[in-house]
């Protein structure tokens, strides 16, 4: 792979990036890794255009949709862990009712604050 030599942008380029970036912290969206909004497509493009983004740097949101799937799974597995601990059940059986790890277990458990009776 060639490296290719990065471009500086020029005063007036900065400071239409600076325009831009003011015009998204306005409406809030600082935070926003992907938003769609026509104001963050502005800034996202403009950058692109100036050399100061590479193709390969922005994702599509997988990588955010992933983690809201983690999120969700830890949540539903938390609740049968609540259930199986209700029923006086250890790590390990707790572990094998779910199919899970123990180390699993043990990490959600501290996550959602579960008490899980010891043998």
């Amino acid at each position: 792979m060639v490296k290719t030599k990065r471009i500086r942008p020029t005063k007036e380029q900065w400071h239409e990036l600076n325009r831009l970036l003011d015009d998204v912290v306005k409406i809030g969206h600082t935070n926003e890794r992907n938003c769609r909004c026509k104001k963050c497509t502005k800034l996202n493009n403009y950058s692109k255009s100036i050399g100061l983004l590479d193709k390969g740097e922005t994702d599509d949101g997988r990588w955010d949709k992933r983690k809201l799937e983690t999120k969700h799974r830890h949540e539903k597995d938390a609740i049968k862990i609540i259930k199986l601990a209700y029923q006086g059940c250890n790590r390990k059986e707790i572990a094998n009712k779910i199919k899970r790890s123990k180390d699993y277990v043990s990490k959600l458990a501290v996550e959602f604050d579960i008490e899980i009776r010891r043998k």
